[in-house]
């Protein structure tokens, strides 16, 4: 997949497009079916494919105080857009001049003009310039201008329930984390680098990853949760504890990770956790030995777990 960066549209040689357009901040099966829409349209008309979003999510530069926390950092949105098999990932810089540019401006000198677009993709609540003032109708009406043709997908539902990316953050922040999964079409992921910790986990027997994060992700409530560890192309089972460990009296919050039949030095490498579902909540043991025989106890629930999500 070719990534190309808005400072580098004028410098494009794509060919023929078909682009799906938005935001895409969750990549949920809502946004999917958008992008796969595009896909199959360059497949069926012998253009290239393309996905057109902006970095950071507008609200962050609009309105700050009102910026979702992240499901998907920059780097997760590539890596699943090459999964699915695009071809190009068009990076717009969302700056508050970008803002101000009227939608039909956007349309003709960006999409048309820049990136040759001859076939754009969106859902039906897709807004588009200048306070939002274009929208789906604006786009057939300019498709049928300068000839360009519009597809319209409206929202995907499960059990009559419209996919969002704010449905899935909730899901999150209240631990409902298979059903964000379901939504998603894959598990929640955060990604991070495993830092030194205090040692404890190991002077148990249960040595665990401590993995800091630099994004700000939306995170699930305090806890152990059953999860994947995703590390040099392979996946091991594993259990979280997200929290402050109140049987050491921990005082900073703290991501750690204990990765099942697993002996590799990680520190200072970079691993993905997939979480698989909820295990139980945080809670202060008497001891250490009481502590150890819950985490055996974890440990066979998860491994029961996970045998059955693949």
């Amino acid at each position: 997949m070719d990534v190309i960066t808005s400072k580098d549209f004028n410098n494009c040689d794509n060919g023929n497009m078909a682009v799906a357009i938005g935001s895409f901040d969750g990549l949920h099966l809502g946004h999917q079916a958008v992008i796969k829409k595009a896909m199959e349209i360059a497949r069926k008309n012998n253009m290239n494919s393309g996905v057109y979003s902006f970095v950071p999510h507008p609200l962050k530069v609009l309105k700050p105080e009102k910026a979702p926390k992240l499901i998907i950092n920059s780097i997760q949105k590539e890596e699943i857009l090459e999964k699915m098999g695009v071809e190009f990932f068009f990076k717009q810089k969302f700056t508050e001049e970008f803002s101000n540019i009227e939608f039909k401006e956007f349309v003709l000198d960006i999409l048309i003009k820049k990136l040759n677009v001859n076939h754009i993709v969106v859902g039906e609540d897709f807004k588009f310039g200048h306070n939002g003032k274009g929208h789906v109708n604006s786009l057939f009406n300019l498709g049928d201008e300068y000839g360009f043709d519009v597809t319209v997908l409206k929202p995907i539902k499960i059990n009559e329930d419209k996919i969002s990316s704010t449905k899935i953050r909730e899901f999150i922040k209240t631990g409902k984390i298979s059903k964000a999964a379901k939504y998603l079409g894959r598990y929640f992921q955060i990604k991070g680098k495993v830092v030194t910790g205090d040692g404890r986990g190991s002077k148990i027997g249960f040595p665990t990853a401590n993995i800091s994060i630099n994004t700000d992700y939306v995170l699930p409530p305090d806890g152990v949760y059953a999860v994947y560890v995703n590390y040099k192309n392979e996946k091991f089972r594993g259990m979280t504890n997200l929290g402050y460990r109140p049987t050491f009296a921990g005082e900073n919050h703290s991501i750690e990770t204990y990765i099942m039949e697993f002996a590799d030095e990680l520190y200072g490498t970079n691993i993905k956790i997939d979480f698989v579902d909820f295990i139980r909540t945080e809670k202060r043991f008497n001891n250490s030995e009481e502590l150890v025989k819950q985490i055996n106890k974890d440990i066979l629930y998860t491994n029961n777990l996970l045998c059955y999500n693949i």
